[in-house]
């Protein structure tokens, strides 16, 4: 299943309209960021089109000289400063909006002559605060409103890739912040250093974020650094703490890493990924590796790296999670498309599998929209034929698994399903919270787990399942996680800005520029990183027998266990 950008281009609504994608021979094309999914056919010898892009862009593009040849092509335009454009076809008025993706992003707005109306928005994370300000620009207040109408919203549906039930994201603006409380526990030692695996344009809000909080230094490619530069950010600032961008390999005692995360969860998080009371460790299984020149002490515990500050009384992971994503969930998805209300969408994600499972515009995004026709659901009918009758039927499921009580069923929906196998139709049911539940999650942020995990609030949680023995539903996860990696077509399918999961490397994200700066980093174990909730193994036996059996709809897959 395709998780990179798979949209061929075509404004349908307007020929001779292509905006990320420069393979078809269109009359003008627009590029919305400069993420290598989106440059498909931009090196080709035959392109000699006008491309519309922002300065920055046109900046970031420039960093990697593959396309010197190409940067005169591409023209670059203000912000909400419309521009005419004309084809042999159309006459239209395009505006370029800000959008928050990675530095440079845009979307446009087509308004033609004839009235027809489209925003291609190209990859988008459509958070509150984001979608909130939309309101404020003058070019879609009409469509806001309802003076006007969009014919059509080309739209970033990355979630659809995970299928369903679509996960809840939280605001990176979290995940940041609690990165930050978890690196605040770490000493300052000039034979400790922190490396971001993920290097893909777009992290560098998280990298500037951390190093104001730190004074800390960057250390990485003289392209990164260049790129850290246009956004006026300084990285070279002469800080205490090193931060590193890829480096996996240099020459340092200890390399903290920083794997960006996005389909991960509480339970996990608080069992495995936090800091470990040294009075709750078994101490004839730790083993000292290295005694550092500080006093600060490097063990390994439970198949896992740790370390021990001088006089410290925690043992900290050296393996740490960033959940952020540059995407939006499904949530914000719908939360932008309710606020237009256009009369259809084009997904600009999509698979026939992601389709047969019931991904069509119609039951996915079809009762926010003011049509019934959506031309999506017409092409992909013609070529991958009906997704079945009670697939479309099923309302659209959805999972906060930074929630408690939502996550914790789910797990007790596979164990009790591992434990006795029976047919299996429609899906599962997640409960509410009870009243202890929600005064364990009301107001409940990561950061605040993080900071307050030794106040009982907090402590009665991250106790119960770091004791917890999760493995019970485990028992041949990394074997069969080898083999389901080799297969997957959402791993293979590309090397680019696409979100990466808890459970992979394959995919580490890459900018137009560093595509093989990093490839090194795909060669790394994937151990540290697995999520001890899941038992492939079991669960694919578990498919299997539902394919099999006649009660049960064809061709159903766990894609709750996710």
């Amino acid at each position: 299943m395709a998780s990179a950008n798979t949209f061929d281009g075509k404004i349908r609504e307007i020929p001779g309209v292509c905006v990320d994608n420069f393979s078809y021979k269109g009359e003008v094309f627009f590029l919305t960021h400069c993420h290598s999914d989106h440059l498909n056919g931009l090196l080709e010898n035959s392109f000699c089109g006008r491309v519309f892009c922002s300065q920055l862009t046109k900046d970031i593009i420039a960093l990697d000289h593959r396309y010197n040849d190409i940067l005169r092509f591409l023209i670059v335009k203000e912000y909400n400063e419309p521009f005419e454009v004309q084809t042999f076809c159309s006459s239209m008025t395009v505006t370029m909006l800000k959008t928050y993706h990675c530095p440079g992003s845009s979307m446009f707005l087509f308004e033609c002559t004839n009235g027809v109306s489209c925003l291609a928005t190209g990859d988008i994370r459509a958070e509150k605060w984001w979608v909130s300000s939309l309101i404020q620009n003058r070019y879609i207040f009409p469509y806001i409103t309802g003076l006007k109408t969009l014919d059509q919203i080309y739209l970033d549906t990355t979630f659809s890739y995970r299928g369903e039930p679509y996960i809840s994201i939280m605001p990176n603006s979290e995940g940041i912040t609690a990165l930050i409380e978890l690196l605040k526990l770490y000493p300052v030692d000039k034979e400790i250093e922190f490396s971001f695996i993920d290097a893909v344009s777009g992290s560098e809000e998280v990298w500037s974020r951390v190093l104001d909080h730190f004074n800390g230094t960057l250390d990485a490619d003289p392209s990164i650094i260049e790129r850290m530069k246009l956004i006026k950010c300084n990285p070279r600032s002469p800080g205490s703490m090193v931060f590193n961008v890829g480096n996996l390999y240099k020459d340092i005692p200890l390399m903290i890493t920083i794997k960006h995360c996005i389909d991960f969860n509480i339970v996990d998080y608080a069992g495995f990924c936090l800091p470990k009371k040294l009075c709750d460790v078994d101490a004839s299984n730790l083993t000292l590796l290295r005694i550092l020149g500080s006093g600060n002490q490097i063990y390994s515990y439970d198949g896992k790296t740790w370390l021990l500050p001088l006089n410290g009384e925690e043992l900290l992971p050296t393996n740490l999670l960033l959940m952020i994503s540059r995407h939006s969930s499904y949530e914000e998805s719908i939360e932008l498309v309710k606020l237009f209300k256009p009369k259809s969408v084009f997904p600009c994600v999509e698979s026939k599998r992601s389709w047969l499972n019931g991904f069509t515009v119609g039951r996915v995004f079809g009762p926010f929209c003011s049509s019934s026709k959506h031309l999506f659901d017409i092409e992909n009918f013609r070529k991958y034929g009906q997704p079945p009758r009670m697939v479309l039927d099923r309302p659209v499921s959805k999972i906060n698994r930074w929630s408690f009580t939502q996550c914790t069923e789910e797990i007790k929906f596979v164990k009790d399903f591992i434990t006795n196998p029976r047919p299996f139709k429609g899906q599962m049911k997640l409960g509410q919270n009870t009243v202890d539940q929600e005064s364990w999650s009301q107001g409940f942020k990561l950061q605040s787990i993080i900071a307050g995990r030794g106040e009982e609030k907090y402590k009665r949680i991250v106790n119960y399942h770091q004791n917890k023995d999760l493995r019970l539903i485990v028992s041949t996860v990394q074997n069969k996680h080898t083999q389901h990696d080799s297969e997957s077509e959402t791993e293979s399918a590309c090397s680019t800005d696409y979100d990466t999961d808890s459970t992979s490397t394959s995919v580490i994200a890459s900018s137009c520029v560093f595509e093989k700066s990093f490839s090194e980093v795909q060669l790394m174990p994937d151990d540290n990183f697995l999520s001890p909730s899941l038992n492939l193994h079991k669960i694919s036996e578990i498919s299997n027998a539902i394919r099999s059996d006649r009660r049960s709809w064809n061709s159903f897959k766990l894609k709750s266990v996710r």
